[in-house]
């Protein structure tokens, strides 16, 4: 496939820049489908913006986001069950409990135990039940063997 130069627009400038014959062919090489949509100053200004190593922005604890790129916003609430101070990541509705970090693995625990012994209830209730089959209808009539006893069932 033969490529040709074409003048396209910047997104961010506004300005006309040219996508050469050879980056359309780098383009195509790589598998990308779509024409740039910035110049390349603008993209050379947007790669510098950009973090080079992933260490210097925060990446754990309070600061901890989708790429380390933005602070977490923290809320405070009155733990329900404590009524202690405590800071969550999320905005209290007031229809649900919120729990400090001590009364939210309790309540967890707690929770799980409860799931379990549940479980092992339902099981212990499943293994001790007695099920019968009743069949409807007459079923199939065996044939009788050479002795007049029950014989095998027609195939």
């Amino acid at each position: 496939m033969a490529f040709q130069d074409r003048e396209l627009t910047c997104r961010d400038c506004g300005g006309s820049f040219v996508f050469t014959a050879g980056e359309q062919e780098f383009y195509a090489s790589k598998g990308l489908q779509h024409d740039p949509v910035r110049c390349p100053s603008c993209r050379a200004t947007r790669k510098m913006m950009r973090p080079e190593d992933r260490d210097e922005s925060p990446n754990y604890g309070v600061f901890a986001s989708w790429g380390g790129r933005t602070p977490r916003q923290l809320h405070v609430a009155s733990c329900a069950q404590c009524a202690q101070l405590t800071e969550v990541p999320f905005v209290p509705r007031g229809d649900r409990p919120v729990y400090c970090s001590a009364c939210y693995n309790e309540v967890r625990a707690k929770q799980e135990a409860a799931d379990q012994a549940a479980a092992v209830h339902a099981a212990a209730r499943i293994a001790s039940s007695s099920v019968s089959v009743a069949l409807e209808g007459p079923g199939p009539e065996a044939e009788p063997d050479a002795a007049g006893g029950a014989g095998r069932l027609p195939e």
